[in-house]
């Protein structure tokens, strides 16, 4: 593999300050990259490189769902172009345009399903919300846009030196949202000032749960008990309907499984699915979402 792309993926793998989409992101432009930098002689040279890269971009982030159902209909992509390729050359350039197609789809996914969550915010309502999501960052932001009036209650959500409730207020105070930190032993108390509340997702597993940065559990089975809305909002790109995380019992350091069941509805860029929705999603699905060519 590249020098170049080995430390990139490496990057990828060690980043603890962006979130799953900002994340999915990176690795199609590492795939676009390597297309690009790729000295492979012939077509099977680099098909076996791509194969490489793909394989180390799943290794690098297990539990994010959304790099793998992208980096792999990425290959299957390249691989039916390589059999009307000419030369390596030429397959180059196809393998770079459909990385590129696929940057802009994941964008297009990620504006329609922030735009939808932001319609969950109303005037002068609290939203409370937990770890770090650019999907919940982009609705927030869409709703001040859109001259609605709100709170934010961002828990801490430490995890050893960093806080994800931090970045939350650092990126929202550029966009004039106000806020304020609520430490992670006092979640209890604070739900019940909430008029809803607000995460992302890093993965939704079809085996009936949700993995999220931590206290995400916590904050939604406060919600539950509190009686208030808990919305999860992520790309239909983060469903693995293909079963690579159903054998997942302990999702990793900073990161907890939420039971599908707690959510009030997970909102993408097809509108809110509600948990029986969700179980009916095929890889057709997911993939054909992921990978839709423009028309």
């Amino acid at each position: 593999m590249i020098a170049a792309i080995k430390k990139s993926i490496n990057g990828l793998k060690k980043d603890r300050e962006h979130g799953a989409g900002w994340l999915t992101e990176r690795a199609l432009e590492i795939l676009r990259e390597a297309a690009s930098l790729d000295q492979a002689a012939g077509v099977e040279r680099f098909l076996a490189s791509l194969d490489g890269v793909v394989a180390a971009l799943l290794e690098a982030r297990p539990a994010m769902v959304s790099i793998a159902n992208y980096a792999l209909y990425y290959r299957d992509e390249v691989v039916s172009a390589a059999l009307t390729a000419r030369s390596p050359l030429r397959l180059k350039r196809a393998a770079f345009s459909i990385a590129d197609r696929l940057i802009k789809q994941h964008q297009k996914s990620a504006a329609a399903a922030a735009r939808n969550a932001s319609r969950l915010i109303t005037r002068r309502s609290i939203v409370m919300t937990c770890s770090y999501s650019s999907a919940v960052c982009s609705a927030l932001e869409m709703a001040r846009r859109g001259g609605r009036d709100f709170k934010v209650l961002a828990v801490e959500s430490r995890d050893r030196k960093i806080s994800y409730g931090e970045l939350t207020l650092q990126r929202l105070q550029q966009s004039g949202i106000s806020g304020r930190i609520v430490p992670d032993s006092q979640i209890g108390w604070q739900a019940a000032r909430a008029d809803v509340m607000l995460c992302g997702a890093d993965s939704v597993s079809l085996q009936g749960w949700v993995i999220n940065g931590t206290p995400s559990l916590e904050l939604a089975e406060m919600a539950r008990r509190k009686g208030r809305p808990f919305y999860a909002s992520c790309e239909i790109s983060k469903i693995d309907a293909r079963g690579l995380t159903a054998g997942l019992r302990e999702p990793g350091p900073g990161l907890d499984l939420l039971p599908l069941d707690l959510l009030s509805g997970l909102v993408t860029e097809r509108g809110i699915l509600q948990p029986g929705e969700i179980y009916k999603l095929t890889i057709r699905d997911i993939i054909g979402s992921a990978g839709e060519r423009p028309r």
